[in-house]
């Protein structure tokens, strides 16, 4: 949205409605595996919980006034740098990165390949079990 100079990307694809015709569409499209879809899901609620007050939750159903920023890029560098609470949850999401990577010992991009590739089969076998009824 930033590159394509349409806003600064807290316009409809944070909304409300946005975010479930996303999950509904990736549920389907992953032929309804939860295991997939509904971590998407919340991380898509808890990316916009965490841009509270700036985005427009229940647009289309309420008119919002959309801030139409000339150059949106320096705009979120601007941010970035002098916001505090944009740069911490940065710093925050990085480090998280950062611990996943140590502590599944990933240190170059083939581990990091090979690794997403063995869960693969992890997913595909979880995927052919027989489910629990309960």
């Amino acid at each position: 949205m930033l590159f394509l100079n349409l806003g600064s990307g807290r316009g409809i694809s944070h909304t409300i409605l946005f975010i479930v015709l996303s999950f509904i569409i990736l549920h389907i499209a992953t032929k309804r595996k939860s295991f997939i879809s509904l971590p998407f899901l919340i991380g898509m609620v808890t990316h916009l919980a965490l841009d509270l007050p700036e985005v427009p939750l229940f647009f289309p159903f309420i008119e919002y006034d959309f801030l139409m920023i000339k150059d949106p890029l320096s705009y979120w560098f601007y941010k970035l740098f002098n916001d505090p609470l944009v740069y911490l949850t940065e710093i925050g999401g990085i480090l998280i990165l950062l611990l996943i990577l140590v502590g599944n010992k990933l240190f170059s991009v083939k581990e990091i390949w090979d690794y997403l590739n063995r869960n693969v089969d992890l997913v595909n076998f979880m995927d052919k079990q027989k489910p629990i009824n309960l």
